[in-house]
Order: structure tokens, then C-alpha cells, then sequence
């Protein structure tokens, strides 16, 4: 079924459900407490198999052929880098049936709750992908395409967000973009603010460090160490080297517990990467 859409006297464009739907997608609020009791990995099977089939095949009927497509498969775990979360995240942000389910990947923030309670599934085997770091939109910096689409969309909803515009300029921390297609992005999707389950914020380190310290104990502040925890410890911090023209990286933790906020390919955990999934609910 396709909804006709008038552009003017006589004349009509026809959109798919799917085209109304990421364009004009619901605001959802998502309630994101930062500790939950257990998570579970995005799999072909298993507990939620049922969910997880659904939003694969729903999903995929958005973004296929570009780099949110997910490989089909009947049992284990699901490989994901953040450009298929992003699809994932815009897919139940848009279909009723799926988000009724109440799960939604992880956030920075909740997994370093979970991995410090010992209740992260997998934890210190897998490479997770929880979102962005936008530091500048220069055209020297990396995915410049990506970051001007994300900036664009930011300003969009800046209010919703409670963004000052000043706010738009500085480093920004973004948790749970969801993705629209468009072709002329490197990997066929632009990421997309989704008012009420993407989180946008500032944190000191983005400002004040470069390089990659050791920080001691886990990133319960907004997903990432505070300045008094870093000098020492087992877990390292990694950031870019650069100081300018940084463009737009991602925000991760890497395999042995790392957390990285410099690495540059948004795909780049595509053969280790898997993704997380807890119960959340939705604000009333």
C-alpha cells in the first residue's frame, strides 16, 4: 500500500510506508535509566528470536543495499557496526510492533553500569559500537558528508534537544542516531537526530585530552572516563591525536574494555562487532 501525498493542484507524489515513516518519523520518549539488570546480544535465535527476526526483515526492507543491511541467518550472533545499529534504532523508532517489545541497543552510558556490575553479556569480548563524536564539521576531518548531514539535523532539533545554538559548535557526544538513506553518503545512509531516544551531550574529556591515557574504573559519566580518573589504571582511553580538523569519529569500546573516541570508519566493526540489547520503556 503506498500513501498519495499532494504537491499541488492536480498533482501527486507517491511515497512507500516506509518513505512516510523516515520522513516524518514519531517522537518517541524512551525512558534510558542508567543501570538495568541484564542485557541481551542482538542473535538470530535465542530468548528474543522473534523480535530480532522482525526487525531484521523490517529493517532490511528499508535499507537494503546500502551499509545498514543486515546478513540473514538462523542462529547465532548478529555482526553490527554502527551504521546497522543506526538502521536498527530507526527501524523501531518507526513500527509500533517492534518497539511494544521494549528493547533498544544499549547506550554508552548503561553498558559501563552493566560492565561494572558484571552483568554485561559477553563483557571484554566484543566490540561495541554506541555512537558519534561530532568534533567539527571541516572539510579536512573525517566523514565530512556524515558529519554535515548529522550538524544539519541537529540544528533541526536543537530544541528538542535543549541545545543552546552555541551548543551546536562545541564537541558533541551522540548516543542512539537513527539513519535515513541517501545515496550520496559513503555507506548509503546519513545519520538522523530522532528526538526522544538520540542523546546528544558534552563531556569534559572531548575538550582536554588527546592521545590515549589509562583511566582507573569505568565510564559511569555519560559513557566515558572523568579527567581525575585518567593517569592510571588498566582500561585506556583512546582519542584522536589531532587537535583541529577532527571531523566526525566514533564512540566505542573496543575489545579488553577500551574506550575509543577517535577511530574514523563508522563500519569499521563490521567482522567483530555485536550489539546489545535491554528492555527499555517508553516515557508516558
Amino acid at each position: 500500500m503506498v500513501k498519495e501525498i499532494p504537491r499541488g493542484e492536480n498533482e501527486y507524489v507517491v511515497y512507500s510506508p516506509e518513505e512516510v515513516a523516515l520522513a516524518n518519523p514519531v517522537s518517541r520518549k524512551v525512558n534510558f535509566p542508567n543501570f538495568l539488570d541484564k542485557s541481551f546480544l542482538f542473535s538470530y535465535d535465542g530468548e528474543h528470536k522473534d523480535f530480532f527476526q522482525e526487525l531484521i526483515s523490517k529493517a532490511n526492507a528499508i535499507y537494503s543495499g546500502t551499509g545498514a543491511e543486515i546478513p540473514t541467518g538462523a542462529s547465532g550472533e548478529v555482526s553490527g557496526n554502527l551504521v546497522i545499529r543506526m538502521g536498527l534504532i530507526s527501524a523501531i523508532a518507526n513500527d509500533s510492533s517492534l518497539r511494544s517489545a521494549g528493547l533498544h541497543p544499549i547506550t554508552a552510558t548503561q553498558s559501563e553500569y552493566l560492565l561494572q556490575a558484571g552483568k554485561l553479556t559477553n563483557s571484554g569480548g566484543i566490540w561495541e559500537d554506541f555512537g558519534m563524536v561530532l568534533y567539527d564539521r571541516s572539510s579536512s576531518g573525517r566523514n565530512p558528508k556524515e558529519a554535515q548531514a548529522l550538524y544539519d539535523s541537529l540544528k533541526t532539533h536543537r530544541q528538542d534537544l535543549s541545545l543552546s545554538k552555541s551548543d551546536l559548535e562545541n564537541r558533541l557526544i551522540v548516543v542512539n542516531p537513527g539513519a535515513e538513506v541517501d545515496s550520496d553518503m559513503p555507506h548509503g545512509v546519513k545519520p538522523i537526530i530522532i528526538p526522544g531516544i538520540t542523546q546528544v551531550y558534552q563531556h569534559e574529556v572531548l575538550e582536554k585530552v588527546v592521545g590515549s591515557p589509562s583511566f582507573d574504573g569505568y565510564g559511569l559519566e555519560r559513557g566515558l572516563p572523568l579527567l581525575n580518573q585518567l593517569g592510571s589504571g588498566s582500561r585506556t582511553l583512546c582519542m584522536p591525536s589531532e587537535t583541529s580538523d577532527i571531523g566526525l569519529r566514533l564512540l566505542f569500546r573496543g575489545w579488553y574494555n577500551d574506550l575509543f573516541a577517535g577511530n574514523d570508519d563508522l563500519a569499521s566493526s563490521s567482522s567483530g562487532g555485536l550489539v546489545n540489547f535491554v528492555h527499555q520503556r517508553e516515557k508516558k
